[in-house]
């Protein structure tokens, strides 16, 4: 699917669309160039999955849990990492065969680790078009 968002707005309802299809054990995948607004996206997400607290990217961190919600959404930010077995230094797999939704941001850093059904989206943005422009692709991947 292809979907554009003019605005914030617009992003939270595309957001809180695709979350009515996701369910535990779902695999989000988030690419996108710095601004593009792959957190404000996981943000509508969380919210539209009834994480009831402020969801912060985990760019340090490298994962937020939020386990308040219906689901568990288990957040993770892989812009600094260097090398997929940094991932499983941390219990990736854990997170990824668990019990909640895993959302992945610069996921293409490590994307030879979905070997699962997996959901990924890219956000383009296109400021000859505006500075709020995006084009929001989500599609399924089967492995």
């Amino acid at each position: 699917m292809e979907y554009i968002s003019n605005c914030t707005a617009d992003t939270e309802k595309i957001a809180a669309e695709f979350a009515r299809n996701l369910k535990s054990g779902d695999v989000v995948t988030l690419d996108g160039d710095l601004g593009a607004g792959k957190t404000y996206f996981t943000s509508a997400l969380c919210r539209a999955l009834g994480v009831g607290e402020t969801v912060q990217s985990p760019t340090f961190t490298i994962v937020n849990e939020y386990r308040n919600a219906p689901v568990p959404v288990f957040h993770f930010d892989v812009y600094r990492i260097s090398t997929p077995d940094e991932m499983y230094d941390i219990g990736f797999d854990d997170y990824l065969f668990g019990d909640g939704i895993t959302v992945v941001e610069w996921a293409d850093n490590i994307r030879e680790l979905f070997d699962m059904p997996y959901y990924e989206i890219r956000i383009l943005k296109d400021l000859s078009v505006s500075e709020n422009y995006r084009k929001i692709k989500i599609e399924r991947r089967n492995v």
